[in-house]
């Protein structure tokens, strides 16, 4: 007698569009963060999007990503049509998760974080690796200072703006977290387990409808 494996079922996606929000489906979550990584072959993905979005499927937990792409929506982002379910879904989602890498610099970012912790609202700050920062084909800041080469071709006054910039990223997240040090709404994780965890709690406290 043969027996047949029955192929396990994909979980569903429950990314909620723009579309979507325009016709009035509220998600659960928020999940933003730091974008714009410019890698050697043009923008990538934040490296931690799709590994949330795939559990939050298997969770059946509802989510607005941003970070909008031909790969998981079909189409590139137009600001005219995402750029006002964005702030919508921000608002009106019961927990924001902002996933904080090395590659970006974060700035906007910090600033959403900073806007949900004025109005009270539950946020999850995530360093994916992203406690320093170190820009592609920067480094880091002790890489930077020690790249003579690099110094040398720009000349001394290009390279002193390219380290400024790099202590601004370090200094953002630094800066973050110890204004945000007290603040009972924003919590901040560095793994995705912690990060897993933390959604799964926060969740529960916050209903999920």
């Amino acid at each position: 007698m043969t027996t047949t494996q029955e192929t396990p079922a994909i979980p569903k996606t429950m990314l909620i569009t723009s579309e979507m929000m325009a016709a009035g489906t509220r998600p659960l979550l928020f999940t933003g963060g730091a974008c714009n990584i410019q890698g050697l072959n043009g923008p990538e993905r934040n490296p931690g999007r799709d590994p949330l979005a795939a559990w939050l499927d298997t969770q059946h937990w509802s989510y607005f990503d941003p970070q909008i792409h031909p790969s998981t929506h079909g189409r590139d982002y137009v600001w005219g049509i995402d750029g006002p379910q964005e702030k919508r879904a921000r608002a009106l989602a019961k927990l924001r998760v902002y996933e904080i890498t090395r590659a970006t610099i974060g700035a906007v970012t910090t600033l959403e974080i900073m806007d949900d912790a004025r109005l009270g609202r539950t946020s999850i700050a995530w360093f994916n690796q992203g406690q320093s920062f170190e820009p592609i084909g920067l480094g880091s800041r002790d890489e930077l200072l020690r790249n003579g080469l690099l110094k040398m071709k720009l000349g001394e006054t290009l390279h002193s703006h390219l380290l400024a910039y790099v202590n601004a990223g370090r200094q953002l997240r630094t800066e973050l977290q110890s204004m945000l040090v007290d603040c009972q709404n924003v919590v901040f994780v560095d793994t995705f387990d912690e990060l897993k965890t933390t959604i799964s709690h926060l969740i529960k406290l916050c209903g999920e409808n």
